[in-house]
């Protein structure tokens, strides 16, 4: 027997402690599409926190299982792939970890397997509100149908979505606009973003004119522009992911709204920065929970300067910290647990003493949410998004 009886999930006994020396932590990042630079960053941060720990935690040797979550040719994770990952890990009486989703709600389809099975799961950068609260104008859409067991058993590093939103519409607000449309994509993070910033319009203002989705086609683009354009806004809300039609809904929107800004959440930020936009709106913005290098503590720039001499400069991004800290908080939890699957989840949420870290200080809360309120702008000039300021 791997493992034995111990504690008691959801009213049944489950079998939550791991036997033997060795502990395998399982990690699920999307090496091809849009994120695939972020995820091969957020890789080497987990590989350098579990080598500075000399590949234990406490009494245990720590196993790490790197997985792909998307396929090959594809913009984004693919549910089927983040499915199986998930289930590798609850399958392996061993795993007594697993860290991921990257972004963009992949979470939403791994948490259910991960958290049947008692094994703690951390996810660097993936905001889904619904995964820690209840989102704005969605009263049916809460945590619960993400955790089978009826216990929470997921943290995340960054805020949930809903507050990137909030802060997004109080910078809007400031600027005197009167109405709004919102823009958003099919993607399950983009869906659940679109419907926050509109809950957020309707009860605070700018008055929502329209509420539009774009499907991914290109050759649609244009109508759906045209629909937005309709009510003449004073500003358009986008809440879409990066892709091929981007530069062009930018372009359209600027002919059908001369003068009209545009204010996007960070999906919009998830393309190349090395290639411009070449025709976009005179004013956009983008707004996400990952500030710029410049706004870091010094411990996580200087744990960037050892990944560009280590790694090399295409890893020594940002995102590279989360990969890090996701690690050493599910490190730390095994340290603190011993290899106990339910202990280690209690470890991981207990509300505890804020953590000083690369990413800065922050405190999980039993919820699985970070208490964070400060996010980064980002403003597109010359084609490419460049740091504008902190918004707190």
């Amino acid at each position: 027997m791997a493992l034995a009886l111990s504690g008691c999930l959801g009213g049944e006994e489950r079998a939550t402690r791991i036997q033997g020396d060795t502990v395998t932590v399982y990690s699920s990042l999307p090496r091809h599409g849009v994120s695939a630079a972020a995820a091969r960053a957020t890789a080497a941060g987990q590989r350098l926190a579990l080598e500075e720990a000399g590949g234990r935690a406490g009494d245990l040797d720590v196993r790490l299982v790197e997985l792909d979550s998307a396929e090959p040719g594809e913009r984004l994770w693919d549910p089927d792939v983040v499915s199986v990952n998930a289930k590798e890990a609850a399958d392996d009486p061993r795993a007594i970890a697993y860290i991921g989703e990257l972004d963009y709600g992949a979470s939403a389809v791994s948490v259910p397997i991960t958290n049947e099975a008692g094994v703690l799961q951390v996810s660097p950068s993936d905001g889904l509100t619904s995964l820690t609260r209840t989102p704005l104008g969605r009263p049916r859409a809460g945590p619960e149908r993400y955790y089978p067991e009826d216990e929470r058993s997921f943290v995340r590093l960054v805020p949930a979505d809903q507050l990137v939103a909030e802060s997004l519409m109080n910078d809007v607000r400031e600027t005197g606009a009167d109405s709004v449309a919102v823009l958003y994509d099919g993607e399950i993070h983009s869906r659940e973003l679109g419907g926050i910033l509109h809950a957020f319009a309707r009860r605070d203002g700018p008055e929502p004119v329209e509420t539009k989705e774009y499907r991914g086609r290109v050759d649609e683009i244009p109508d759906v522009v045209r629909d937005v354009a309709e009510d003449r806004p004073d500003v358009v809300l986008y809440a879409g992911i990066a892709g091929p039609g981007t530069g062009r809904i930018l372009a359209q929107i600027d002919r059908a709204l001369p003068g009209v800004p545009v204010y996007a959440t960070y999906g919009l930020l998830a393309r190349d920065p090395e290639v411009p936009i070449p025709v976009a709106p005179a004013s956009a913005y983008a707004l996400g929970p990952i500030p710029p290098e410049s706004e870091l503590p010094p411990q996580g720039r200087r744990l960037l300067a050892r990944l560009r001499e280590t790694e090399g400069a295409e890893v020594a991004r940002r995102e590279a910290l989360y990969g890090y800290e996701a690690m050493r908080l599910v490190l730390d939890a095994i340290r603190a647990a011993g290899p106990d699957r339910a202990r280690v989840v209690e470890e991981a949420l207990r509300i505890r003493e804020r953590r000083r870290t690369p990413l800065g200080v922050y405190r999980v809360r039993a919820t699985g949410e970070v208490e964070t309120s400060s996010f980064a702008l980002y403003a597109l000039r010359d084609g490419r998004f460049t740091f504008e300021r902190m918004l707190e």
